[in-house]
């Protein structure tokens, strides 16, 4: 059953990863059917890590740090993993975001606008003593943004494949 768990969740990131990186955005039916595969996977297992980490989306959400699909993507993680596995890949999807946007900047040769960039932003977030969206108004990111979903699904198998090598070197499996 383990396997059919993992594989399902395995599908389901596939799917949000391939619609946020041609379309931009992370289809609900592909958030619906990983939910309703979680639900009959774990029981109601399932919901105290799904709604412990869709309650932290959602103020990132409310910052603009991230898209709502991607929240309701990382609540699915964290819903068919449990909280803790959850949370760290979901950790290991954010650091392969960090990767992206950081090769990603040092390719297009504009790391020095980047930091200009979040040197203004962070100067206007000082001067209005508050948190703003820096997104909005004056200040526009010279990048755009990474899809989040393939960085979630990457990291999620990631975490996957080290927590499944790490029991079979201690003969677990």
């Amino acid at each position: 059953m383990k396997k059919i768990n993992t594989g399902l969740l395995c599908l389901v990131l596939a799917g949000a990863a391939w619609t946020d990186a041609q379309e931009g955005k992370v289809r609900n039916w592909w958030l619906f059917m990983g939910t309703a595969g979680g639900i009959w996977c774990r029981g109601m297992d399932f919901f105290p890590g799904a709604l412990a980490v869709l309650l932290g989306a959602f103020f990132l959400f409310r910052l603009r740090v991230m898209g709502a699909g991607d929240g309701k993507l990382m609540a699915v993680i964290a819903g068919y993993l449990g909280l803790d596995s959850g949370l760290e890949a979901i950790f290991f999807g954010m650091a392969v975001g960090a990767i992206w946007s950081l090769c990603r900047l040092w390719h297009g040769k504009s790391l020095k606008t980047y930091f200009i960039y979040l040197a203004a932003c962070f100067t206007q977030e000082f001067q209005t003593r508050g948190i703003n969206e820096c997104g909005e108004g004056v200040i526009k990111s010279p990048m755009g943004t990474i899809p989040l979903a393939p960085c979630m699904a990457a990291g999620t198998y990631l975490y996957l494949m080290v927590t499944g090598a790490m029991m079979i070197w201690k003969g677990g499996l």
